[in-house]
């Protein structure tokens, strides 16, 4: 008996790999990496840098492996950096949001955060609540810290991603919480971001 395929078999089944072969490839990232959404997205259109304004939003985080730490919703300021420098309105390549929710994260100033510690597992969603005052830097903890507070015509982001919060005594015996965020280039983390409207003159 012959141990190789007959010339006709062997075209068919090439014709099948081909025709098929969307269904052979990797899934979406979004159903590979555990991902980071805004199901209610906060009204901030009012917020401006140096008056407090109340946050109200809610997430949801889909894991798609174990992971322990903390989902953090944030709105940074920039006088520098605008809608059209990241890809926010771009919802089909989450990579770029994310990639662009780093670049933020080390390029623009904190004016408001709060955070929810979470441990999940592959295939678990989960849904949270933030709501917390933003428009005023948070307290430093460095003692001789220069902090400026941006513009008040500086663009606003609201960002939701992963990373660790720990409580820091600084002086005064006063603690606060400080954010290490887990960047998209140190774990398969999709954050999110958006752009918020500009304060009203």
């Amino acid at each position: 008996m012959s141990r190789f395929s007959a010339p006709g078999r062997t075209l068919a089944g090439m014709a099948l790999v081909l025709a098929t072969g969307g269904c052979l490839g990797e899934p979406p990232i979004e159903e590979r990496w555990t991902l980071l959404e805004i199901v209610e997205a906060p009204d901030l259109s009012a917020v401006v840098p140096g008056a407090a304004s109340e946050v109200i939003s809610k997430a949801r985080i889909t894991y798609r492996e174990i992971l322990t730490g903390s989902v953090i919703a944030e709105v940074r300021a920039s006088s520098t950096i605008g809608a059209a420098d990241v890809a926010f309105d771009q919802e089909e390549d989450r990579l770029a949001m994310a990639r662009d929710v780093d670049y933020l994260l080390r390029n623009s100033t904190s004016i408001g955060f709060a955070s929810r510690a979470v441990t999940g597992f592959d295939h678990l969603i989960q849904e949270m609540e933030f709501t917390f005052d933003a428009g005023m830097l948070p307290p430093s903890p460095l003692p001789d810290s220069t902090q400026v507070l941006p513009p008040t015509d500086s663009n606003l982001f609201f960002l939701v991603y992963f990373g660790d919060v720990d409580e820091v005594e600084i002086e005064g015996g006063m603690e606060i919480e400080v954010v290490t965020p887990t960047f998209s280039d140190e774990a398969d983390i999709l954050s999110v971001g958006m752009e918020l409207l500009p304060p009203t003159p």
